[in-house]
């Protein structure tokens, strides 16, 4: 998969995708205009609507009702180097019966991003400079 992340002045910066964009800013506080999410919002955003997705589709393909399906994602910084210590995710699915409350914390529990987070990544960095 690939992205591309421009530069637009100031901490802004665009991001493109398949077609989509977003913007990426800090808050007037971190030296931005807070024309959209931070980084580690944006990771939060993404596990949290990793996990939401994962069980929706569960929900789908079990005919059990989705609607009012909330995920709620908070997270602690810390630690040296600083970096999120811990993400905290709560999944409402109102409609659905509690006996099917184990087989969605399997799913929450088993989407892409969670697991890419549990496991690690490796990451690589190149930098490329004038005269490079």
């Amino acid at each position: 998969m690939r992205m591309k992340i421009k530069h637009e002045g100031n901490a802004r910066f665009s991001v493109s995708c398949r077609g989509h964009r977003i913007t990426v800013d800090q808050p007037a506080d971190n030296g931005g205009d807070d024309a959209g999410m931070t980084p580690p919002e944006l990771l939060a955003a993404s596990l949290a609507s990793c996990i939401g997705f994962y069980v929706a589709r569960y929900c789908q393909q079990a005919k059990l009702d989705c609607h009012g399906l909330e995920v709620d994602c908070n997270w602690q910084v810390g630690g040296e180097p600083r970096h999120i210590e811990a993400f905290s995710i709560a999944v409402h699915a109102p409609n659905v019966p509690d006996k099917r409350r184990k087989a969605l914390e399997r799913v929450a529990g088993s989407c892409l991003i969670h697991a890419t987070l549990h496991e690690g990544a490796d990451v690589s960095i190149d930098v490329e400079t004038a005269n490079t």
